[in-house]
């Protein structure tokens, strides 16, 4: 049987820039799609090989197998802010974990309540749309960024600064995609897995990019978007 690929199968050298390319290509998603076409992910892991090899200062070829390494890393970089996101949203909202029918009523109506005109991405929800305040300041989409990007020294966001700062906002969409996700496993009352892919949330984060494009535009004069 056929055994899966692994930078381990590599030399230290080579494994070095395997890494080095792989932050770049994660921060190539994050910077323009996360959800790109396979044949924009192979032109950008070729791009992020280039750029791994220029700041290791050799000149490795890549390979088929290199390239499918980087390129996997799009499902692992929506499973990290799947994860994430999860305990995130559970802490921040109020979902109860337990399972009583209490509970279930409770998580059901929180639930219908986040989901109605989006009410989640604001920090401050009232009972109508005209009563939310603090639009994209709601503590759990910092959480969720920093969560993936920010918590250790390895990190992507602490490794390459320059493609974070400002930070993204196809990355601030994934990751208000990623809060979403894990919302809607709470449809039921319980949470429920759901399956964060690419033919089920890219329209989602689509819907989410427009949205903050248009944000953006509108207070452009005052570069809030970046500020937050």
């Amino acid at each position: 049987s056929k055994t899966r690929a692994k930078a381990a199968d590599y030399d230290i050298g080579t494994r070095s820039v395997i890494q080095t390319a792989i932050g770049i290509y994660c921060a190539t998603l994050l910077s323009n799609d996360p959800y790109a076409p396979p044949v924009k992910e192979l032109e950008w892991a070729k791009a992020a090989w280039g750029l791994a090899c220029d700041h290791h200062e050799v000149k490795t070829p890549h390979d088929a197998v290199v390239l499918k390494l980087i390129t996997a890393h799009t499902s692992h970089l929506h499973g990290q802010f799947k994860s994430k996101a999860r305990p995130a949203v559970a802490a921040v909202y109020g979902f109860d974990t337990t399972a009583d029918a209490n509970a279930v009523e409770h998580n059901r109506a929180l639930f219908l309540k986040l989901k109605q005109d989006s009410a989640f991405i604001f920090r401050c929800r009232g009972d109508i749309l005209d009563d939310h305040t603090r639009i994209y300041m709601t503590p759990t989409i910092q959480q969720v960024i920093n969560a993936v990007l920010f918590k250790n020294k390895g990190d992507g966001g602490i490794q390459w600064t320059k493609y974070y700062n400002p930070f993204p906002i196809q990355g601030f969409a994934l990751t208000i995609t990623a809060i979403e996700c894990a919302i809607n496993k709470w449809e039921t009352g319980v949470r429920e897995m759901i399956i964060f892919k690419e033919h089920e949330y890219s329209g989602i984060f689509r819907s989410h990019l427009a949205s903050l494009d248009e944000f953006d535009t509108m207070t452009a004069s005052i570069e809030l978007l970046p500020r937050l």
